[in-house]
């Protein structure tokens, strides 16, 4: 029987054939989100499951995307190239994202069931969607989602 990696383990594997490669690129981005994984784990004294991994990538990555529109507004072009690499070595250790269609079907698919009514009820319609979308749409996109169905509800 073939026993399934851990995400962890993938990373750790991949940087490994990154450093045989010298792929420098591949390797600090790589080594930087074992760090996080590492710091994380010993803060909470025990292994960490895919999950809390995934949500570690997925913060690391948006940290990135944020360095990215400074660096693009700085006009710093070449960071910005490498960052763009940086961003695309993450994506390959997190699930597919979602369209913008698939995430409004969810989120009304959500308000439904619930009866959600207004934007007065923004923090439990993100509270009950976010869980379905971890790691697999963009909060920034959840929200303004979220936000703009229950506004032309309240209308």
């Amino acid at each position: 029987m073939i026993k399934k990696l851990s995400l962890e383990e993938l990373i750790y594997n991949d940087m490994k054939e990154s450093l045989k490669r010298k792929d420098k690129l591949k390797l600090s981005t790589l080594r930087m989100i074992r760090a996080n994984i590492k710091n994380k784990e010993i803060s909470k004294k025990e292994k960490l499951t895919d999950g809390e991994v995934l949500s570690i990538i997925s913060s690391y990555k948006k940290k990135i995307e944020e360095s990215l529109e400074m660096f693009i507004k700085g006009q710093r072009m070449d960071m910005v190239e490498k960052t763009k690499q940086e961003i695309k070595i993450i994506e390959k250790y997190l699930p597919e994202q979602l369209s913008e269609k698939e995430v409004t079907k969810i989120v009304k698919d959500t308000i439904t069931k619930h009866n959600f009514k207004g934007l007065k009820e923004m923090g439990p319609t993100m509270k009950e969607v976010m869980p379905q979308l971890k790691g697999k749409a963009d909060g920034r996109m959840v929200n303004k989602i979220v936000r703009d169905l229950l506004d032309n509800m309240s209308n």
